[in-house]
C-alpha cells in the first residue's frame, strides 16, 4: 500500500501532513503546544484534555503534544515561535501580545472586570471578538480566551495593605507597557523579566515581589520567599489559544472546526477548574506561612482609586478607543445591563463538573 507524504513549511517549523490509508493509525497532523505553566495546573490540565478530545474526535489524525513548563522559552519567544512557525500552537497571556497587537493590553487594564461572569462576558462578545481577529495580520490565529486568574500582589518586604504600601518596592512584572504603567502608577519598581526567571530572582532577592493568579504562585514555590500577599486582584488574567497562521490555513475545514467547536468546551472547563482552585491555592499558601490579607471595600476603593490614572495613560497604549469602549463596558456591567449575560454563565458553568480532587492531588 502506497503512502503518500505531504510536507507543508510555515516559516522556519514544519506542518507534516501524513495521507495514509485508513487502516493506519499514525496521525496526519502533528502540533506542539506551548506554554509557561507548570505541568499539574488547571491550564496545563486543559491543554492536555485539548489534544485528548482532538485527537479522538479527528479519528486520531491530530497529535497534540503539549509542552508546559517553558520547555519551548518564555512566553515572548513562544509567541514568536508560533508567529514563525516553529511552533504550532501556544496557550500565553496577553501581557507579552502587546508587544505583537498592542491593542489587547486593554485587557490588563486594572479592576477593568468586578467579576469572572463581567470577563467572560466582554471576552466572548464582540470586544473579545474583534480583538482576537486582530492577530491575524500577525500570521497568528487566535481561537479562544482561557484563564490565568486574578492576579495578586506578593512581596519580601512588609505587608501590603494598601496602595501606599508598594512605594519604592521592585515589582516583577510582564514584560508589557501596561504592567509596568501599573507599578509606576502605585510609585513602585517594574522589573520585566520572564516568568521562568522569576522564582530565582525572588529567591535570590534581586526583586521584592511580584504579582500572579495564586495557582502560580503556589506552582512556583513563591511561598518559600514571599510571605506576605493581598489578594486584591487587581487585573483578570486571560490566556490565549493561538495557531500559527499558515498552519490553521491549510487545515481542512473539517479539522478546523473540531479543534474550534472543542476549544470552547475545553474552554469552559478549564475556567471553571480554574476558579474552583483558587481558594484551595489560597489555603496552600498560608498553611505554607504565606499572610494573605483580603482587603474589605474601603480598601478596594483605595487601590482602584490610586490605579485611575493609569487608564489615562492607557490610551497611549491601548488606542483610545479601546480603553473608552471598556469603560463603557465597566459603567455598563455596573449599571446592571448585562444581567442576563451574568446569569447565563452562571448557570451553565454551574453544570460543568471538575476534577478539583484530581487537580489538587499534583501539589503538595
Amino acid at each position: 500500500m502506497l503512502t503518500k507524504i505531504v510536507k507543508l513549511l510555515a516559516g522556519a517549523g514544519a506542518l507534516a501532513l501524513i495521507a495514509s490509508a485508513p487502516a493506519c493509525a499514525a496521525a496526519r497532523y502533528h502540533f506542539r503546544l506551548a506554554l509557561v505553566i507548570a505541568a499539574g495546573t488547571p491550564i496545563d490540565m486543559a491543554a492536555n484534555r485539548l489534544a485528548n478530545l482532538v485527537r479522538q474526535r479527528t479519528n486520531g489524525e491530530v497529535e497534540i503534544k503539549v509542552f508546559p513548563g517553558s520547555q519551548l522559552g518564555g512566553e515572548r519567544a513562544i509567541i514568536e515561535g508560533v508567529q514563525l512557525g516553529t511552533i504550532e500552537m501556544s496557550f500565553t497571556t496577553t501581557g507579552p501580545i502587546g508587544g505583537f497587537a498592542p491593542e489587547f493590553q486593554v485587557l490588563d487594564l486594572p479592576f477593568l472586570f468586578q467579576s469572572y461572569e463581567a470577563a467572560y462576558t466582554y471576552l466572548d462578545g464582540e470586544p473579545g471578538s474583534r480583538l482576537m481577529k486582530l492577530l491575524d495580520r500577525k500570521g497568528i490565529h487566535g481561537v479562544v480566551y482561557l484563564e490565568n486568574g486574578w492576579r495578586n500582589f506578593t512581596t519580601s518586604k512588609k505587608p501590603i495593605r494598601r496602595p501606599e504600601d508598594m512605594r519604592g518596592q521592585k515589582i516583577r512584572v510582564m514584560e508589557s507597557p501596561m504592567y509596568m504603567g501599573l507599578i509606576k502608577t502605585l510609585n513602585g519598581s517594574p522589573m520585566p523579566m520572564a516568568y521562568s526567571e522569576l522564582p530565582n530572582a525572588l529567591l535570590q532577592k534581586v526583586i521584592d515581589g511580584q504579582e500572579n493568579p495564586s495557582v502560580n504562585i503556589y506552582s512556583a514555590g513563591m511561598y518559600q520567599s514571599q510571605p506576605y500577599m493581598i489578594k486584591d486582584q487587581h487585573t483578570y488574567n486571560v490566556m490565549i489559544f493561538k495557531v500559527n497562521g499558515k498552519v490553521w490555513k491549510a487545515l481542512p475545514e473539517n479539522i478546523r472546526k473540531i479543534i474550534e467547536t472543542t476549544a470552547v468546551e475545553v474552554r469552559d472547563f478549564q475556567r471553571k477548574l480554574n476558579r474552583e482552585a483558587d481558594a484551595s491555592f489560597i489555603r496552600r499558601l498560608e498553611a505554607r506561612g504565606m499572610q494573605v490579607h483580603v482587603p474589605d471595600r474601603e480598601e478596594i476603593r483605595a487601590w482602584q482609586s490610586a490605579t485611575a490614572p493609569l487608564w489615562e495613560d492607557a490610551r497611549k497604549i491601548a488606542t483610545p478607543a479601546l480603553v473608552a469602549e471598556a469603560a463603557q463596558f465597566r459603567s455598563d456591567w455596573d449599571a446592571g445591563k448585562y444581567k442576563a449575560e451574568e446569569q447565563k454563565y452562571i448557570d451553565s458553568y454551574s453544570k460543568i463538573p471538575v476534577p478539583l480532587d484530581e487537580l489538587m492531588k499534583n501539589f503538595k
